[in-house]
Parts: C-alpha cells; structure tokens; sequence
C-alpha cells in the first residue's frame, strides 16, 4: 500500500507502511523533532531509546499499522511524518493512533492525508473504534481531529488531556 500525495508547493510525497528497514529514517525522523513537537507526541520531555525506536519500526502486523509520509531530499528519502494505530490485541475493534509530523511540515495538508490514509486503512483491517490523547493545548491536533470527525471530550482526570474518538464501524 503505497500512495503519492502532492503539497500545495508540489513537494512529492509518498505514504507506505513502515519497515524494520525504516531503523536509521525513524531515527534521524524522531532526533530532528523539536522539543514541543517531540513533548506533544510523547507527552514528556523524554527521548526514546534505540529499543523503542526498534519497536517503532519492527511492528507486530497482527496488531498495529504504521504509515510513514517520506519525500526525496537532495537524492535521498527523508521521513516528514508517521501516523500509527496498535491494538490491544489481535482481536481487539478499539486501536490507539497517534500521529506526529516533522516541523516543516505541520499546518501544510499532510496530517489530515496521513491521518485519513490511516483511517482507511484501519477500516479495512477491521478496526472499529479509534481513540488517542493530546495534551488540551494541541489546537493543531485537536482541529485536525475534528475535521476528521472525531469526538473531543476532555479527560476527567487530567484537565491538561483531550480524548480523541472515532467510530469506523
């Protein structure tokens, strides 16, 4: 499942699954994160580890999806974004998504194509319902998550949360 998508500016983009391969992308992805962006993703100040990093890329099929938005630059293919839903278990409707894209290239089009591309294809594996969290002071994900129809709700035991939640069924 590979699909092009085109930015206003006519920056070629391509969305695929992730790979075990993608380790190095992921990396220098993940390392050239700003610290709010990377801390609105993670939710701390942390940095993940070459493990994490690892799982990120080397997913369990039967459970998660990771899409990655990558475009060629100077030659080479750079990661801009990746968007990912896992489930609990195999069997499991509910999934968590999550979705973070470089700098450069928020408020550009590409979270709604990447998120969108996601919910297709969560749709197809039989996922029914799709729930994340952002931190109440992400407006960019939290406009997102409504043009895309999911349903806000602040979390009742953090003021400082918002639960996003989708029905695909």
């Amino acid at each position: 499942m590979h699909e092009t998508w085109t930015a206003a500016d006519g920056t070629v983009v391509t969305i695929r699954p992730i790979g075990a391969a993608d380790l190095a992308l992921e990396q220098e992805f993940v390392n050239g994160l700003s610290a709010p962006t990377s801390y609105q993703r993670l939710m701390s100040a942390r940095h993940p580890s070459l493990d994490e990093l690892k799982r990120f890329t080397d997913i369990d099929h039967e459970r998660e999806l990771a899409l990655i938005a990558t475009t060629s630059v100077r030659g080479s293919e750079r990661q801009i974004g990746v968007a990912r839903y896992v489930k609990e278990t195999p069997a499991s409707r509910d999934a968590e998504f999550a979705i973070v894209l470089s700098d450069d290239w928020q408020r550009r089009g590409l979270g709604g194509k990447l998120l969108a591309s996601l919910l297709a294809a969560a749709k197809r594996q039989g996922v029914h319902r799709l729930l994340g969290i952002t931190q109440t002071v992400n407006t960019g994900m939290l406009a997102l998550g409504k043009k895309l129809g999911f349903k806000l709700a602040l979390d009742p035991r953090s003021a400082t949360v918002t639960n996003l939640t989708l029905d695909l069924a």
